[in-house]
């Protein structure tokens, strides 16, 4: 029996916040489940990224090749050659590396992490930083807002070039807004897997971080604008996490509730945010209308597909298989894409992954982002969800588990059963909090069943239901 093409996840609530982020936990213990869960997937993941069809650039490829040899040999002439000429042989490499990197995937010399912004939604050009690049001038969504600030950060191996040109025009027309790009620098792809395994281990510092960091806190304590909305894909989800953490202990919660995160194949392993508040239960539903007075805190939505290696090592694994992390937002499991995807493409070009941007529009968006197509395209967001209700109540559970243990380390107590844990829930302690947030979980899967993506998602009310997908409704 094929699986439904959109699974719902409902945000945790944690009211006991029994979650501990990990900065919190003894790095030994951090870089022992980084290697435990993230090694296992490394084949397929640089398989995916190599085999890709939207790949990068050319150099990309070429330059992983040979990081790749750089890093083999480097063991056996170690031994063999003298340290004069294996330090010459090494600083070769780098410079050879670095000519490649700078020049060619990051856009020049020191300039990979640069910002870029596109008005197609404005001008109608598809123009990027002043009117540069074609357009076919189409455009969609709500009248463009010029108090919304919208971000987005590209994913592992997406050049500057890339996205000045194709990924960034095609997000401002697609949503009717101007988009801001904090460009992600590329290192190669074996360095670039080795710095995300670090940065999900421990918070490093980076200029891309801090250049996030400043235009999130400009555009949220900016009077003038009533929404910061942040797209991230894949491995910059990381960095957004960090850059939200931040801002939640810099920045009042009424600033923050301006702010809206959506992610695409996340690979982060925590997403934080302020828990334990009773009023994040309208954040599992949405009623039709003004949704703005309905915003009580930050809203986040993750997208994930289950066959996106990023996502199985990130938002995938965070919100089914380690219980304990804090991953805030409610998920859409997007499970059978590839029927939906393979409709789009010639049979010759590979499976849709999800390694891409492309991919997740195409599958979220297909009428708007293909509206050309001579095929019929169905979003996965037009789908009935199914409800993992199962998962939720793990999560609370879980949740409320670590409150009892950590409560009870200094009186030698031990962790109490799930059974054990209902019969506390009467008591004047966190446990009773958490009590209430697993009820309402309950309710808010219970309010979602029956519902499509789209009557959900807040990420599709900025898009406008025009073209083949709206006439099959109008009929």
């Amino acid at each position: 029996m094929p699986s439904p093409p959109l699974t719902y996840i409902p945000p945790l609530l944690d009211g006991a916040c029994g979650t501990t982020p990990h900065s919190q936990h003894p790095l030994p213990t951090a870089l022992h489940h980084e290697l435990t869960h993230t090694l296992p997937l490394l084949p397929t993941l640089c398989r995916a990224l190599l085999l890709q069809r939207f790949l990068p650039h050319p150099l990309y490829l070429l330059l992983a090749c040979f990081e790749v040899g750089v890093l083999l040999a480097a063991v056996p002439l170690w031994f063999v050659l003298p340290g004069v000429v294996f330090a010459g042989w090494v600083a070769g490499c780098v410079g050879v590396g670095g000519v490649v990197v700078g020049w060619g995937l990051n856009g020049g010399m020191g300039k990979g992490e640069r910002v870029l912004r596109c008005d197609a939604a404005v001008d109608g050009e598809g123009g990027v930083g002043g009117g540069a690049g074609g357009g076919d001038g189409w455009m969609m969504g709500q009248e463009v807002a010029e108090d919304e600030k919208w971000l987005f950060l590209g994913g592992m191996g997406m050049s500057s070039r890339r996205c000045h040109e194709r990924t960034l025009p095609a997000l401002s027309r697609l949503f009717n807004r101007p988009v801001v790009c904090v460009c992600m620098p590329t290192y190669g792809m074996p360095f670039d897997i080795l710095a995300m395994m670090l940065q999900r281990c421990f918070s490093m510092p980076s200029q891309v971080r801090r250049t996030l960091y400043s235009q999130m806190r400009s555009a949220l304590l900016d009077d003038a604008m009533n929404r910061c909305v942040v797209l991230c894909h894949n491995d910059s989800a990381v960095i957004v996490s960090q850059a939200v953490a931040q801002l939640c202990a810099d920045l009042p919660p009424e600033k923050l509730r301006k702010l809206e995160i959506y992610t695409f194949g996340a690979a982060a392993s925590e997403f934080m945010m302020p828990l334990g508040d009773k009023s994040m239960e309208l954040e599992s539903v949405h009623q039709a209308g003004d949704y703005m007075h309905e915003r009580r805190g930050i809203h986040i939505e993750h997208f994930a597909m289950t066959n996106d290696p990023f996502a199985q090592m990130g938002v995938l694994q965070s919100v089914r298989q380690n219980m304990e992390s804090r991953f805030c937002g409610s998920v859409f499991v997007m499970n059978d894409t590839a029927h939906t995807m393979q409709t789009a493409r010639p049979k010759a070009m590979p499976t849709c992954s999800g390694l891409a941007m492309e991919d997740y529009l195409m599958a979220l968006f297909p009428t708007q982002m293909a509206p050309d197509s001579p095929t019929m395209m169905r979003s996965v967001l037009d789908s009935v969800m199914t409800i993992d209700r199962d998962c939720a109540e793990k999560r609370e559970i879980a949740a409320m588990s670590n409150y009892h243990a950590a409560s009870q380390a200094k009186k030698g107590g031990k962790r109490l059963s799930w059974t054990g844990l209902a019969t506390m829930a009467g008591q004047k302690n966190g446990m009773n909090a958490g009590m209430v947030a697993l009820e309402m979980a309950r309710k808010g899967c219970k309010s979602c069943e029956g519902r499509k993506g789209r009557e959900i998602s807040w990420l599709a009310r900025y898009v406008a239901m025009e073209g083949k997908q709206a006439g099959e409704e109008r009929q």
